[in-house]
């Protein structure tokens, strides 16, 4: 008998091996004629072989669900999602091999997040794993699993597998990709927003975890195990059933009724959370069943420190937090389709139904530690670019559940966008209970995303978006009010000890025994140990109001960089007869308003910048006339105001420059100001502020042109220098020509932005003759092209097209020359 199973699970193996030369819809075909076809014993054995060969793991390489998109090939699509479909034939196997209790699967351990590994090495056993670690001789620990759990560890573990963050395709659109799908279908099945009760279990017999070792206990009975700490938490966050350790003797089942009902949905959560989110912890947890059982299982070990360990950084990927931000969409509305509680008298009992007792215990116990882990590593290392919107918005998402309220129209919810605006106040009865228990949601990570905003270019419209977003949020009406309830509540005798004796230390710890102990609690599951808390609103709020005010300056900042630069690309408005011969504008890009933005998108940039002051001023009532109207040109927290300097560099003295000093060659950096841009606090507005002439080639300019005009120019400036200053500044109609041809001087109350030198300064204080827009592709263009007509119809020679061409000029000159008032001399001729 076991060498006919033998056989068949060998013939398995080799149907799964030859379906590698096949397409992925006959792969499918195969696979479900395999399951048919093949009985339960047999099918029970090559069910490790299968999901690796499908998911990949070690030498198998998958079916690469990651690339198949409806879009590129519908028929392989649609086969594989029937085939992995929560009723489709492999659930649906995975679902009868559930009838016997003691079917189980090991899963390697090197394949778990690396938190979890550590802590198993160390002899530690996590909650999660409580009932499916095996130590067989004092070994190696062994995860062991059903074949519901070994499915989805598989299923989960593709997104944070190396090959799939090798690849890391685009997803763009996540309905039109394969693997985002699916997670939306299970998802939908075992945690339906629109009906009262989950999908039934298939079987009668209650689903059955793997097993404990008896090794584990040593020989004891079940009675003399400690059971392992638990966390209390105030509010929503209290024990429950979710996380409430039980202990199993071999061969008993692990669940009763209630709980089998809920156990699918808990495991397909937990398995979600333990793979995506616990990547990268703030702290290890350190959950042991007992305190001999550590010692048992490492006795030559000694129990390391939280911080005893070296863990390598996984930064998720894109699609891996697309996907987390819609995990936590589903979550919200499947969480509040949760009845609100009803107050029965004292003589009567309510009833909760197993289902909405896990909703109410989902977030806090198997969501809220590993999400705020996830976000504060991503706050901190996410990389600099667009691509962090991804992280904000899975922040915004989880802090307002109140715009994921499902209603009687299906998939509403999911189809709203990021820019869809709430108008209705945050309900402060309903949502209290949650803002106080994800407070540093609120606090902690926004101080966090006020430091990022210190490195943020917000002349990009992509971080004024993300800024605006932020600002939008939590100027919602009451969400602010929410807060600072909620701080105030959670910090009452420090609040308290601030009345009683302004000058007392606060110190900001959670250790201190002056901070409420929810607070205490929040704080020790959610952060490290050592953490200084530091208030958003209140007396101690001084660190944060500093922070405001300089993202607030800084936006401002933004603001008038745009503007001076689009102001120095728009010409003097012309009025009589010069606007008749205006030809500047012939030769600009008048879709470009700032470097490669559109006039609309530096339009949707400004006010991008505008609502996000009006939003800080209003979350933290601060008068938004003084920021809008001056422009935050002054402020008690800015160093640099003290320089006073008002020269031809006059904007280097603003807020915002580094420290600088006047010397001969012009303004340098102080050691205070080196340390201020070493240190990102404060930096130049970069941009050529030089001399027009020496401006880099751009690619619109015959390089070999702009160097032959500009030596011709240099020559022709240096030597005829002293009659270019007479003719520029001659009395009568004459002078006022030669304003036109030549290049006005710059005058010294023009703002620069960069440091240049007092020789470069007066050579820039002088009118000088520039040929460089003759080097422009489109204006040779144009020339060419009124050559060619003319030479088409008058039969004009070169010669006489110069000599046209100078006419012309004389004419537009003299023309101009009468319209234009003439520049008194602002510098001595050196004649």
């Amino acid at each position: 008998m076991a060498s006919s199973t033998a056989v068949v699970g060998t013939s398995i193996s080799i149907r799964l091996k030859n379906l590698a030369v096949k397409s992925i819809a006959q792969r499918c075909v195969e696979v479900d004629s395999i399951i048919k076809s093949t009985g339960g014993k047999e099918l029970r054995n090559a069910l490790p072989d299968l999901l690796e060969h499908i998911f990949g793991l070690d030498t198998e390489p998958g079916w690469g669900l990651d690339m198949l998109c409806r879009s590129n090939n519908t028929h392989d699509f649609d086969a594989v999602r029937k085939l992995l479909a929560p009723e489709g034939p492999l659930l649906t196997l995975i679902s009868s091999l559930q009838v016997d209790q003691y079917i189980s699967y090991e899963f390697p351990t090197k394949y778990l997040p690396a938190p979890t590994r550590n802590i198993i090495e160390e002899g530690g056993i996590p909650l999660f794993y409580a009932n499916k670690l095996q130590y067989q001789n004092y070994g190696r620990p062994t995860v062991v699993l059903n074949a519901f759990e070994c499915y989805l560890f598989h299923f989960v573990y593709c997104l944070v597998s190396p090959a799939w963050q090798k690849r890391n395709p685009s997803w763009n659109t996540l309905t039109d990709c394969l693997y985002p799908c699916l997670i939306d279908d299970y998802l939908s099945y075992f945690l339906p927003l629109h009906k009262d009760s989950l999908p039934a279990m298939p079987h009668t017999i209650s689903p059955m975890r793997s097993p404990m070792a008896h090794s584990i206990i040593g020989g004891k009975s079940p009675s003399n195990v400690t059971p392992p700490k638990t966390r209390s938490r105030l509010g929503l966050l209290k024990s429950s059933f979710t996380t409430m350790p039980k202990q199993h003797t071999q061969g008993s089942p692990v669940f009763g009724q209630s709980e089998a009902e809920t156990w699918r949905s808990e495991t397909l959560l937990q398995t979600l959370v333990e793979f995506w989110l616990n990547q990268n912890p703030v702290e290890v947890e350190r959950q042991l069943l007992t305190g001999s059982a550590m010692t048992m299982f490492a006795p030559s070990r000694r129990p390391r420190g939280p911080f005893d360990y070296l863990y390598e950084h996984f930064m998720p990927s894109k699609n891996h937090t697309r996907l987390v931000r819609m995990l936590i969409k589903h979550i919200h509305n499947f969480v509040n389709t949760a009845p609100h509680d009803v107050m029965t008298s004292s003589y009567q009992t309510h009833l909760v139904s197993p289902l909405d007792e896990f909703k109410k215990n989902l977030i806090p116990h198997i969501i809220q530690k590993k999400l705020y882990a996830f976000l504060r590593h991503g706050f901190d290392r996410w990389p600099l670019d667009s691509s962090f919107r991804l992280m904000l918005e899975t922040w915004l998402t989880y802090i307002q559940p109140w715009r994921y309220i499902p209603s009687t129209n299906n998939n509403w919810t999911k189809q709203r966008r990021d820019s869809d605006s709430d108008t209705k106040a945050v309900d402060e009865i309903r949502w209290h209970p949650f803002v106080e228990d994800n407070l540093l949601f609120y606090t902690v990570l926004f101080q966090e995303f006020l430091c990022r905003v210190f490195r943020m270019d917000l002349t990009a419209p992509i971080n004024g978006l993300m800024l605006y977003r932020v600002a939008k949020v939590f100027s919602l009406q009451n969400l602010s009010a929410l807060i600072r309830t909620a701080e105030r509540d959670l910090c009452s005798s420090l609040y308290r000890s601030l009345r009683l004796s302004p000058t007392h230390d606060l110190g900001g710890s959670y250790l201190s025994q002056e901070t409420n102990l929810s607070l205490h609690t929040q704080i020790s599951e959610l952060e490290r140990s050592g953490f200084q808390y530091s208030p958003l609103f209140g007396p101690a709020a001084e660190p944060t109001m500093l922070a405001v005010t300089d993202v607030m300056r800084q936006i401002c900042q933004a603001k008038t960089t745009i503007t001076s630069v689009e102001s120095s690309r728009t010409k003097a408005s012309k009025s009589g007869l010069s606007s008749l011969f205006d030809m500047s504008s012939w030769f600009e890009d008048q879709n470009k308003s700032f470097g490669d933005l559109s006039v609309a998108e530096v339009k949707k940039l400004h006010s991008y910048l505008e609502m996000s002051i009006k939003g800080l001023c209003n979350v933290f009532e601060i008068p938004p006339v003084e920021y809008l109207t001056h422009g935050m040109c002054s402020s008690p927290y800015d160093q640099t105001s003290v320089l006073g300097q008002t020269s031809f560099l006059g904007s280097l003295s603003e807020p915002g420059t580094p420290d600088c000093e006047d010397t001969e060659d012009g303004f340098r950096l102080t050691p205070l100001g080196r340390y201020q841009m070493m240190n990102r606090m404060k930096k130049f507005d970069v941009g050529y502020q030089g001399d027009p002439a020496l401006q880099p080639i751009r690619s619109f300019e015959n390089a070999l042109l702009v160097r032959l005009l500009h030596q011709f120019c240099l020559f022709f400036n240096t030597h005829f220098h002293s009659e270019i200053l007479n003719l520029y500044y001659r009395e009568g109609i004459f002078g006022k020509m030669f304003q036109v041809y030549l290049s006005p001087p710059l005058m010294p109350d023009k703002n620069l932005n960069s440091p240049i030198s007092k020789n470069m300064q007066k050579e820039l204080e002088t009118p000088r003759l520039s040929l460089r827009f003759l080097a422009n592709y489109r204006n040779l263009m144009y020339l060419g092209l009124v050559y060619v007509f003319m030479r088409f119809l008058f039969g004009l020679s070169p010669i006489g097209y110069f000599f046209f061409l100078l006419f012309c000029g004389i004419v537009i000159g003299f023309l101009r020359a009468l319209a234009q008032p003439r520049q008194i001399a602002h510098l001595q001729s050196d004649t």
